[in-house]
């Protein structure tokens, strides 16, 4: 995965910073709208409200006080009471409580009605994006899919069987092995999605995340020559949103190379899981600040100009440091990450054909 994957040393600076705090909640609240939960040893779960006084100023309180900070409307009181229940303080934590809420109609009638929309077509994409995982490895490995898709009934028969046992002797695996470590890939993968060549396989809000950092990125211009100050707080954010994507994009890229060269991902899967694992983690902790973060610039853009420089010297402060993402000396693995666009490609060739396939067998079933 390092060789091959994207700027081994951009990622290992990375690791080693200190983690960012806690995770964004998505509270309505304007004055809630850049805060974080995190479990803290000392203090239990807490808030950390950054920005609050619009003056880049942070502040930290227990979490059961938060009502107390600013007014809450019935969907932030929803979230507020959930966090608190089930102690969450990661962006995945988070994230699945804001879907359960929505599933259970807290949220209103059309989040309930989009939420149950969205977990019934994850429900079918997952299963699909196993199989397709399985096919890839086996053609990875040699296996020919043209008599296997010829005949439906062939994907039960000696076939299949056949395919799966030569695959496993040329990964160097049992072949036990084969199908629980391809279902922990494939939920792995949630969060970063796959594409193909013309249509997302499977949606993945890092990936989609990160798309929207980079659009923001470059739709951010300077407001005028009579306002210095402002262009430059407005530069900075801007060049923080280009680094987030440039980094996300290597990692997403490392992600998709542990599914292009599968056959060694699935050989290595006890070393492979845990440093995916981080990686995505990380991942989730730097982007999920940003949707806060944007909205507020568009905010601060609309307010009144004499105001302008001051508040977005604010939302500058609570940016997230990064790592340098110009290694001095050149590795294996910055090189493959010159360009963090081209791994997604040529996956995104190789897994195409495998998933029409899927889509006419289905047609004719």
């Amino acid at each position: 995965m390092w060789d091959a994957g994207s700027g081994s040393t951009i990622l290992r600076n990375w690791f080693g910073q200190r983690r960012p705090r806690g995770a964004a909640v998505p509270f309505e609240a304007a004055a809630l709208r850049m805060a974080r939960v995190c479990d803290d040893e000392r203090d239990g779960l807490i808030a950390i409200l950054r920005d609050f006084a619009n003056n880049g100023t942070a502040y930290i309180v227990p979490w059961k006080s938060l009502p107390l900070m600013a007014k809450m409307t019935d969907h932030d009181m929803a979230l507020h009471a959930a966090v608190a229940e089930t102690n969450a303080s990661t962006p995945e934590q988070v994230r699945s409580i804001v879907s359960d809420l929505a599933s259970s109609g807290a949220l209103g009638p059309e989040a309930k009605s989009r939420e149950a929309a969205r977990t019934e077509t994850e429900r079918g994409r997952f299963a699909d994006v196993e199989l397709l995982l399985i096919l890839h490895l086996l053609t990875t490995c040699g296996a020919d899919l043209t008599n296997l898709a010829a005949d439906p009934a062939r994907w039960r028969d000696k076939d299949a069987k056949a395919a799966v046992a030569a695959a496993a002797v040329a990964v160097g695996v049992k072949r036990k092995d084969i199908q629980p470590r391809i279902a922990e890939l494939t939920a792995l993968l949630a969060p970063v999605g796959l594409v193909g060549t013309d249509e997302v396989i499977q949606a993945g809000w890092l990936r989609v995340l990160r798309d929207e950092i980079e659009e923001f990125s470059q739709s951010l211009v300077p407001l005028s020559s009579a306002s210095p100050q402002a262009d430059a707080q407005l530069q900075a954010i801007a060049e923080s949103a280009k680094g987030t994507v440039q980094l996300a994009g290597i990692v997403i890229n490392m992600v998709d190379y542990s599914v292009l060269d599968i056959i060694s991902t699935i050989r290595r899967w006890q070393t492979e899981l845990p440093v995916l694992k981080q990686a995505l983690a990380r991942l989730a902790l730097m982007l999920d600040e940003w949707p806060a973060l944007i909205k507020s610039v568009h905010d601060v853009l609309r307010g009144p100009p004499d105001g302008i420089a001051s508040a977005l010297r604010g939302l500058r402060s609570v940016l997230t440091k990064l790592p340098d993402l110009a290694p001095a000396a050149p590795d294996r693995g910055s090189q493959a990450g010159a360009d963090t666009g081209a791994v997604s490609q040529v996956l995104a060739a190789r897994l195409s054909p495998i998933w029409a396939m899927l889509h006419a067998r289905r047609a004719v079933m």
